[in-house]
């Protein structure tokens, strides 16, 4: 009995025990799969919105995704977010190559800002800090106008900014907070981070949590404290004034403050805009302001089509080799240009006996084409402000004589009768005008003789270069610039007064701007030449390192007398683009070429 009720315990004890074993683990399993399953409280769109406010909302992104990215469309947030994958922002942080550029009278248009591996352009609105007008004291006097705005890089260069994205019409633009001049090593490290986002954290399958900010301080006096130790008083006080200060922004003072304005000038960059010869008042008819709208027509006008067609190629610095007698016909008798042009005895004769180039090219590739007398007295705009300023002359003139005859006590003073230019007299002022603003320019460097291939003169007073728009700013609406730039062309056409200009000369005189690249040929041979300088001169020399100082260089040049004006900004200039396509490099105040 003992034995048999002993295993009937047995067999109860492991049925109870397997029941046992078994239920309470799922029980178990259950309750930590609904605990860990339990779902977080997804925040609401305020919420959201009110994070998209914060520093820690600016996502990294190229600039495809600005402009893809969904646009919230529930309650009444609507489009004032935008949803990057899974994440919720309002600001984003890009960097990529500007490709155009447009200066405006109260902002900074950044034409796209283009990334290397092709994904979209976007606009770039910056408007920066004016400096403060300072007080007049005399409140009659006119005010005086603000320096136009320059931008923080040029087209080629490599940005990084942070902004606002906005919808404009039917694509999206960027409002820009902060913006500085970024290398490639910086855009390439920018790439790898946006991929990495990409994978973990905009294409998350997870709901989108507010994260905690960590590692901020409590007071604004911690993190000044901090800072203090690290950076420069300088950057302490940018860093000091904004609201939330975190790594971020203390670790990006520093670019946009120490950002090199020196290398980006070089860059291709569209050419700023004056005012339009018919929009400027009385008061700026000037000399002055017609010899600036010269240069700034001769420095940025877009090509033509040169005169002198040739299968022969020569390179500038075969151009400029033979150092020679170079004299102009207009620096010594203005008026007299056209008898003197065909003389045999002059330079340009002998000059022309080679053949010229057929297209002459500049260290940037582009065609090299010289202005004539001719060609820009039949340009609209040109034509347009010189007529206006001899007639602003004219006025002032008699204005005086008015006056000195009213104050004049003498009783058989006769009336002062009206001056009143004719055809004939406007025409001829107007050419002086000309002659006297290419010779200021020729005088201070700006420009240069120029024996290559020239800008051909269109046919019947016309000028049918329609690229010229892009050098003159008519008014703030794009309609406006239209049509006033249709009706150019008539501007000087239609004036009664004017007189139908004579043909121009088969040998008249060229000139083309005095730019870095036109330089670099010439340098380039004067650093060579100084280099294999005899042995007698370089004991001279009270430094032994070699290499040739700007000095020494601007000396060579000027033995030429096509050089004969140019300054030492000049030099500078060319030396530095020299140093920026690593043409040449400098050691201490000494320039070596780098071949």
């Amino acid at each position: 009995m003992s034995r048999t009720t002993t295993a009937t315990t047995k067999t109860k004890a492991l049925q109870r025990s397997g029941s046992i074993i078994l239920s309470p683990p799922k029980r178990r399993k259950l309750s930590e799969d609904v605990t860990s399953s339990h779902p977080i409280d997804r925040p609401s769109e305020k919420e959201m919105w009110e994070w998209t406010m914060t520093s820690a909302a600016v996502a990294k992104c190229c600039v495809r995704d600005a402009l893809t990215m969904s646009e919230c469309s529930e309650g009444w947030f609507s489009f004032d977010f935008f949803w990057l994958g899974n994440v919720p922002c309002r600001k984003i942080e890009i960097c990529g190559i500007v490709v155009g550029i447009q200066v405006l009278e109260k902002k900074v248009l950044y034409t796209g800002c283009k990334v290397d591996d092709g994904t979209e352009v976007i606009d770039l609105v910056h408007i920066p800090q004016r400096p403060p007008r300072p007080k007049v004291s005399d409140k009659n006097a006119p005010p005086e106008s603000l320096p136009p705005l320059r931008p923080i890089c040029w087209i080629g260069g490599v940005v990084k900014a942070k902004g606002k994205v906005q919808r404009k019409h039917e694509t999206r633009v960027m409002i820009v907070d902060e913006i500085s001049s970024s290398t490639l090593d910086v855009e390439l490290a920018h790439w790898k981070a946006v991929r990495e986002l990409h994978e973990t954290r905009y294409n998350s399958s997870e709901p989108f949590v507010i994260p905690v900010a960590t590692n901020v301080p409590e007071t604004p006096r911690k993190s000044q404290n901090k800072v203090t130790d690290v950076q420069t008083p300088s950057v302490i006080s940018v860093s000091s004034r904004r609201t939330i200060p975190t790594p971020s922004t203390i670790v990006s003072s520093p670019i946009v403050i120490t950002s090199s304005p020196i290398k980006p000038k070089f860059d291709p960059q569209s050419p700023p805009k004056l005012r339009h010869p018919s929009r400027l008042r009385s008061q700026n008819l000037t000399d002055t302001a017609f010899r600036l709208y010269v240069k700034h027509f001769v420095d940025n006008a877009p090509g033509d089509t040169p005169r002198h067609d040739s299968d022969s190629d020569e390179d500038l610095e075969e151009l400029y080799k033979a150092s020679r007698p170079y004299t102009s016909q207009i620096l010594d008798t203005p008026t007299k240009s056209r008898a003197r042009s065909c003389d045999d005895s002059t330079p340009r004769s002998g000059a022309r006996k080679t053949p010229n180039p057929s297209t002459s090219t500049s260290t940037t590739g582009k065609p090299c084409q010289g202005f004539t007398l001719s060609y820009l007295r039949r340009v609209p705009e040109l034509s347009l402000i010189a007529t206006r300023v001899v007639k602003q002359h004219a006025k002032i003139l008699e204005k005086k004589a008015r006056d000195s005859q009213s104050t004049s006590k003498s009783s058989s003073a006769q009336p002062t009768k009206c001056v009143k230019l004719d055809r004939a007299g406007l025409a001829v002022r107007k050419k002086r005008l000309f002659q006297w603003a290419i010779c200021k320019l020729l005088r201070e460097g700006s420009i240069v003789l120029w024996d290559g291939p020239t800008r051909p003169c269109p046919e019947y007073d016309t000028y049918g270069n329609a690229n010229a728009s892009m050098l003159w700013k008519y008014s703030s609406s794009s309609s406006a610039e239209n049509s006033l730039f249709s009706n150019a062309g008539n501007l000087t056409r239609n004036d009664d007064d004017e007189m139908e200009l004579s043909d121009p000369e088969p040998e008249e005189e060229a000139y083309i701007s005095t730019k870095p690249e036109l330089l670099v040929p010439s340098v380039t041979e004067a650093l060579k030449a100084l280099a294999l300088a005899p042995p007698v001169q370089v004991m001279k020399r009270n430094e032994l390192i070699g290499g040739s100082t700007k000095k020494e260089i601007l000396a060579y040049l000027r033995r030429d007398d096509r050089w004969a004006f140019i300054g030492d900004w000049n030099v500078a200039e060319a030396l530095e683009y020299m140093n920026w396509a690593s043409l040449a490099w400098c050691v201490g105040e000494r320039w070596m070429l780098t071949q």
